[in-house]
């Protein structure tokens, strides 16, 4: 408008008599108004502003309607390869949903990659120097608009790698204890197995993410937690879907030029697998006689497994085409029950006397008391029978895995392989009257890893004051690859530790309820172990590890620990933000069964604070008792640190109760924080969905 200095721009909803008014300053002519509601009408009027401040005549005013869901914004395509490029964009509002379409640029249809649940995807299968066309709209009742489409060109060709081989072999509920190296019975003989830790390195304190088998698989492949990589339980036996959207190890080692195998479980998604040229998949646990997914196509192969997988494992290694490194996942499904060995493994261990725990007595105080339900098994004859066909099966992959290794030695190649040997996940046999896994204790979480090249590992290695994880796998196999992460993996590089370039001290544990187990969050030190569930009331373990390694005696509720466990309480919260794990699944009604306090005559104080509903939506109350009066303030910080609310308690309480409006804060992870005389007290919660 000739003249204007500036203008008056007002707004309400349709109907409404509330007009908002923004004043646009200096000669813009265009201005974005945030902070609307979606699917909204709005009347639009502006008005121009002279020099000597005189308003205008207002425009007639416009009506116009918000969008149930906003186009994606900042479409990215990052870590691009000759087959593969990592796309990222941001959401605007709370979309349901993504879908990618895709093209090579000239071509008339689209690919679509529909129902993606996060704001990332890993593209995977593309042509090697190929300039791509990509768009990403969002789902809600309806589709957005397309966001702006991108370009991006593949690389030319697959780059060359350092030409270092990698085997990774990984048994199926496999203990740490099994194993001469670690300590295991004398009559189990595992010479091949125990080979890789004397002639390598043996960490000694290894741990799954999440004691149970896909979500381990997939934090093997992604060196991600199962809260991120999304696997937080066994899926259906044949899924047809992928359930992994974050790219995986053997695809970053297909676009480097590594000939890529999975021979025997996978487990996690849908067959076959991309990133592998050569795929032999099997998880029925039938052992004799199997039906085996070959590339695409479903046989049934006879014989054992275990002789079928180490066969197959070798007919892998002479398939590699000359001049590849090669990575090779074999995964028996031994020792997982049902026990069927191999004939000639049958009855091997009959008169040998067979492992029995010296914590078998079962809990009778300060105790989950859910834990009996699904977890429980009575008497001790079931474990003799147990440990006889753990043994029988192992024995089979000891014997089978000592013919690939003399077939690497006869081709030259058992000394420029990187061998590493593990478990998926750990498994409780009587401890406690317990058996399975999903639970935190240390029979269920810890699992072997062994490590051999004898150019960067030293034999006879043990690495005792580190915690190792099996989501440290993808990276370790990165760094001897010679392969930058720049992936977004949240383990570190084995080789690194052995460096000590980098460590771990302490570690987070999570699990999701299933049946009558409920959501677990745990934090593991060298010295502690603190167990916290997501129960109605208060339920939570803290064990001694190093005057109590068996975990007999739960000192949750013992004061001489009451500062101790808070500062493993605060832990817990910053382990958990640092790793993004932001929602507990589910509230289950549970507590301590006959809980026991020991008393400090001198001072027996107790506290108590929970924030409920979490996730909060409109509003949420904190609620704060102690057995002690004192002055008491309330803070709630965001994952910034910065204050967003502050009250004081009037005078000196023994109780706080307050119910805040959350209406107006963004969605994310927050912290309530109460000083409580001279002790503080923290309990994270989540504003939004």
């Amino acid at each position: 408008m000739p003249g204007a200095v500036s203008y008056h721009l007002k707004y309400q909803e349709t109907p409404g008599s509330n007009w908002m008014q923004v004043n646009i300053g200096g000669f813009a002519t265009t201005f974005t108004v945030t902070g609307l509601q979606p699917e909204t009408s709005y009347q639009v009027k502006i008005a121009s502003v002279c020099a000597n401040g005189d308003e205008g005549t207002y425009t007639p005013a416009l009506t116009v309607k918000t969008v149930k869901c906003t186009t994606p914004i900042n479409v990215q395509a990052n870590t691009i390869s000759a087959n593969s490029a990592a796309i990222s964009w941001a959401a605007v509002c709370d979309e349901e949903s993504f879908a990618i379409y895709y093209r090579e640029s000239g071509a008339s249809g689209w690919i679509i990659i529909p129902n993606i649940n996060t704001s990332q995807y890993a593209l995977t299968g593309l042509l090697p120097n190929t300039l791509y066309q990509l768009k990403v709209t969002a789902k809600c009742t309806s589709k957005s608009p397309f966001s702006s489409p991108i370009f991006f060109t593949t690389l030319a060709s697959a780059s060359s790698s350092t030409g270092k081989n990698v085997l990774l072999i990984i048994l199926d509920d496999a203990r740490f204890d099994t194993y001469m190296a670690n300590g295991g019975p004398s009559f189990f003989l595992d010479s091949n197995i125990s080979r890789i830790a004397t002639e390598g390195a043996n960490f000694k304190q290894s741990f799954a993410a999440l004691s149970l088998c896909a979500p381990s698989r997939a934090s093997i492949v992604t060196g991600l937690y199962p809260h991120i990589h999304g696997v937080t339980y066994n899926p259906p036996t044949d899924v047809p879907i992928d359930t992994i959207t974050a790219i995986t190890l053997p695809e970053i080692l297909q676009d480097h030029g590594y000939y890529t195998g999975l021979v025997g479980k996978w487990h996690v998604s849908k067959h076959p697998q991309p990133g592998y040229d050569y795929w032999l998949e099997t998880h029925h646990n039938t052992y004799m006689n199997s039906q085996y997914n070959f590339n695409g196509v479903t046989k049934n192969i006879p014989g054992h497994s275990t002789n079928v997988l180490s066969d197959s494992a070798i007919g892998f290694l002479h398939k590699v085409p000359s001049g590849k490194p090669f990575f090779l996942w074999l995964a028996y499904s031994a020792p997982h029950t049902p026990f069927v060995p191999r004939p000639q493994d049958d009855g091997l261990f009959n008169d040998e006397t067979m492992p029995f725990p010296d914590n078998f007595e079962p809990y009778s105080e300060n105790y989950p008391e859910f834990l009996y339900d699904c977890h429980g098994k009575d008497g001790a004859d079931f474990i003799i029978d147990f440990y006889e066909g753990y043994y029988e099966l192992l024995n089979g992959v000891n014997e089978t895995m000592g013919k690939i290794l003399d077939e690497l030695t006869n081709m030259d190649l058992i000394d420029s392989t990187l061998i590493i040997f593990m478990s998926d996940n750990g498994y409780l046999i009587g401890e406690h009257q317990l058996l399975e896994k999903e639970l935190v204790y240390e029979e269920s979480i810890r699992i072997p890893i062994f490590m051999r090249y004898p150019a960067l590992i030293p034999a006879g290695t043990k690495v005792q004051n580190q915690l190792a994880m099996n989501i440290d796998i993808a990276p370790t196999i990165l760094d001897f690859a010679g392969i930058n992460n720049s992936f977004g993996m949240q383990g570190i590089s084995l080789l690194k530790m052995l460096a000590h370039t980098v460590g771990r001290k302490e570690l987070l544990y999570e699990f999701f309820n299933k049946d009558c187990v409920p959501d677990i969050r745990s934090v593991r030190s060298l010295e502690y172990k603190y167990i916290k569930y997501n129960c109605s009331d208060l339920t939570e373990e803290f064990f001694n590890l190093s005057d109590d390694p068996e975990e007999n005696i739960n000192q949750i509720n013992n004061p001489d620990y009451a500062s101790l466990i808070q500062q493993y309480r605060n832990k817990l919260i910053y382990l958990r933000n640092f790793y993004q794990d932001s929602l507990w699944d589910s509230v289950y009604q549970c507590s301590l069964s006959n809980p026991q306090r020991l008393i400090d005559e001198e001072s027996d104080h107790t506290a108590f604070m929970d924030v409920y509903p979490s996730p909060a939506a409109n509003s949420c109350t904190i609620h704060f008792i102690s057995s002690e009066e004192a002055a008491t303030s309330l803070h709630i910080v965001d994952a910034l640190g910065n204050t967003v609310y502050a009250e004081n308690a009037e005078g000196v309480v023994t109780e706080f109760i307050k119910t805040i409006t959350t209406a107006n804060l963004p969605s994310g992870p927050y912290v309530a924080v109460v000083q409580h005389g001279d002790k503080t007290f923290r309990h994270m919660f989540i504003i939004g969905s």
